[in-house]
């Protein structure tokens, strides 16, 4: 309607700023999200031309694969008891179906304008990530962390973490596309990878892994020389080997360092102070060394005043812990004794490490050593799950394998999920505390079972994978990288549970398809020669 009035193609630059808008605003917030999808919309309905956007929507079989994912939810709306509660589930994943709608109704034709989105959603990536990070290290601002998973201000750390290493797979093709300015490339994969380790987040440390799996397939499938080929894949293996044992052996209990017997019970400081010690049955160990044990509790708050404006006795850290139990633990986990002398060798950053919480000199480090720490110590510990993302993590798909168990077929119908869950935790005995974790399964595809049965499972298992298969056949770099990035994170997520989640999967599924020809020409070419080719040889015939 628009272009007709004006004769010049608004619609066209309409859906063009919409989608710069949605891909800026991504990591930032879900107001602009909630804009850019309502000015998609409008400009579909402006645009009124139903006979053309019908043509579009008909002819475009992804779209047709989603909906037959939709069709079967849909479905299960007929056998779950809580219809009030579908419904919501169900208007919560529209963004999922109307972003493709409006997408591929009006769809970009030039390939800088894809690069324009590209480019607006690694502005925003950088330009969030500089700020999560200046403010964590106050190079403005006060802000309080009590937990580095705080990092991420404005989305989800979760959602945010897939954003970052997307971000990463476009630098990428951006060095492999051999587009101007390399260099930013490097800078922003090098800044990329350092937030990842630096936020602790094993959202980005899994799809980082699943896009260096994905650019050695690349790579291999390069390499024309078969020996040079091989080679490479040995070296390859023998990393991921290398990798495999040193994490194995990261998560493994640490020994005791020391062996505690009766005479050091009777032990002093060397002021001539007693130590007191807890009942070996019920000692705690904190990377090797006995916390309670070796305690001069006088001589450490008196060292601690000196150094520290928190009080001793009745102070917090910075997430809230009794700061004397922190501090016992800290300074246990470097092999130090809790008296007077040993507290010399406690460093400034020591002093504020403690203050901020750290219970360990393994999570003063931060990076992937604080990961497998916090992994392992969790690991140690099973018998509380509750505060434990990873065990919470085992609970839920303990409950989930036992709703499919019960219901394998048709599942419990999208509106009776969170019913079915309190029911399967306390079934399992679970100690998850049923007022504060009424999770799902932190599996995408599990939770697509238990909603809509074995058929939606496939539906939906099937509308991904002959995605995956599809855009590896074409050597489709960031397309395969987006689909590695939200595969994975199903795995460990129930990644359309939420409104940035469910809108970061729609925008850039339906940016792909969309783009497809575009954005990978070569292969379109190549394709359509064959075709014409076998019809050639089949006519001579």
């Amino acid at each position: 309607m628009l272009d007709k009035l004006t004769g010049k193609p608004v619609h066209y630059y309409i859906q063009l700023v919409a989608m710069m808008g949605i891909a800026a605003g991504l990591p930032f917030s879900k107001i602009p999200l909630s804009i850019g999808t309502v000015l998609l919309g409008l400009n579909v309905i402006l645009l009124w031309d139903w006979r053309m956007v019908w043509k579009s929507w008909s002819s475009n079989r992804w779209l047709w694969l989603l909906f037959a994912y939709f069709a079967m939810e849909l479905l299960s709306v007929f056998w779950t008891s809580d219809k009030h509660e579908a419904w919501n589930m169900i208007r919560r994943e529209l963004t999922l179906y109307a972003i493709p709608l409006t997408l591929i109704a009006i769809p970009l034709t030039a390939f800088k304008h894809y690069k324009w989105v590209v480019l607006s959603f690694l502005s925003a990536v950088f330009i969030t990530s500089f700020i999560n990070v200046g403010t964590y290290f106050h190079w403005w601002g006060s802000k309080v962390y009590d937990d580095i998973r705080s990092l991420s201000l404005f989305v989800s750390h979760l959602r945010y973490a897939m954003m970052i290493v997307l971000a990463l797979v476009f630098c990428a093709a951006w060095w492999i596309r051999r587009f101007p300015y390399r260099w930013i490339a490097v800078a922003l994969a090098a800044w990329f990878i350092y937030y990842t380790i630096l936020s602790q987040i094993w959202m980005g440390v899994f799809t980082l892994s699943g896009i260096v799996l994905m650019m050695f397939w690349f790579k291999v499938k390069s390499i024309r020389r078969l020996w040079i080929k091989r080679s490479f894949i040995l070296a390859f293996s023998a990393c991921i080997l290398f990798v495999g044992i040193f994490l194995y052996i990261k998560l493994q209990p640490v020994p005791h360092k020391v062996e505690l017997s009766s005479s050091d019970y009777v032990r002093k400081t060397i002021n001539g102070n007693p130590y007191t010690f807890d009942v070996l049955s019920k000692m705690n160990w904190e990377n090797g060394y006995p916390v309670q044990a070796f305690i001069a509790d006088e001589e450490l708050e008196k060292e601690w005043s000196k150094s520290s404006r928190v009080n001793y006795r009745t102070g917090v850290d910075l997430k809230g812990n009794p700061i004397r139990n922190i501090l016992w633990r800290y300074m246990t986990s470097k092999g130090l004794r809790k008296d007077s002398l040993d507290f010399q060798k406690m460093s400034k950053q020591d002093i504020r490490n403690v203050e901020m919480g750290f219970a360990s000199i393994e999570m003063a480090k931060g990076g992937i050593s604080a990961q497998l720490y916090r992994m392992r110590s969790q690991l140690k510990d099973a018998e509380d799950p509750n505060g434990k993302s990873l065990l919470e993590k085992i609970e839920s798909l303990k409950a989930g394998i036992t709703i499919i168990k019960a219901h394998p077929i048709c599942g419990v119908g999208v509106g009776d999920m969170r019913k079915s869950f309190a029911h399967a935790y306390r079934t399992n005995g679970s100690k998850l505390k049923m007022d504060e974790h009424i999770l799902l399964t932190h599996n995408q595809f599990l939770t697509t079972w238990i909603a809509g049965g074995i058929i939606c499972f496939l539906a939906f298992i099937g509308f991904w994978f002959i995605q995956l298969a599809t855009a590896l056949r074409i050597n489709a770099f960031e397309w395969t990288g987006f689909l590695v990035i939200t595969m994975l994170s199903f795995l460990i997520e129930d990644t359309l549970q939420t409104q940035t989640g469910v809108s970061f999967v729609a925008f850039f599924f339906a940016f792909f398809i969309t783009g497809r020809t575009i954005l990978y020409p070569g292969r379109a070419v190549e394709r359509t020669e064959r075709s014409m080719k076998a019809k050639s040889t089949s006519r001579q015939i």
